[in-house]
């Protein structure tokens, strides 16, 4: 067993296959390196800036003396590390995401909303469809008022898919109807005054396609 503690056991692997004596600036550096690979936010999942932060982070510890060659090359293998890290965490929350989508979907405007638009993805699973809607620039809603999203069959039979009440975020809305049958996606205005029908006042219109 190593009589080294833990800090000194990771100084001791940043300068293995390092010949020869190392000089103040360079203990310091590998000092500053065992530090901030202790840290334990250095190995928490890493924002996209992560890499760039070590770096800056050992740039300002001694930015008055020159950089050895020796410290260019364990800045580089921490540089390394870090960035490794960031692909390897990105690769496991690829591998982690639903399928891909069975069906998309572009919404236009209508006169009512001419400013407006959006997107849907959709992904068949065993619960029916998940449909991940974007939706941009639809009007303010009035009290009384809420957003409802259909789809409707060539006979122009429409069944209700979910409500939302604004498009400041996207919206996860569920199918029970394939969307091959009712291939057309609408969003409409609609007002709490019981009829359950659609009212006609639709913002948003598209087609369905497969993938």
């Amino acid at each position: 067993m190593s009589d080294l503690t833990p800090h000194e056991d990771r100084e001791s692997m940043i300068l293995d296959g390092y010949e020869g004596p190392l000089g103040p600036d360079e203990v310091a550096d590998a000092e500053l390196l065992a530090s901030i690979l202790a840290d334990s936010s250095s190995w928490a999942e890493p924002r996209d800036d992560l890499e760039d932060d070590i770096v800056s982070a050992l740039e300002h510890e001694a930015p008055a003396r020159a950089r050895t060659p020796w410290f260019s090359r364990r800045l580089f293998m921490v540089s390394t590390a870090a960035a490794a890290i960031v692909l390897l965490i990105a690769a496991v929350v690829v591998i982690r995401k639903d399928p891909s989508n069975d069906f998309d979907a572009k919404l236009t405007a209508t006169e009512l909303a001419p400013t407006a638009h959006g997107k849907s993805e959709i992904a068949h699973n065993n619960a029916g469809f998940r449909i991940e809607m974007y939706a941009h620039d639809l009007p303010v809603l009035h009290a009384g008022e809420y957003y409802q999203a259909w789809l409707k069959n060539a006979a122009g039979v429409a069944v209700p898919i979910g409500t939302f009440s604004s498009s400041d975020d996207h919206v996860t809305l569920w199918s029970g109807v394939s969307p091959e049958v009712f291939p057309t996606m609408t969003v409409s205005i609609e007002s709490t005054d019981n009829n359950q029908g659609p009212s006609g006042r639709v913002v948003l219109v598209g087609n369905v396609e497969r993938t």
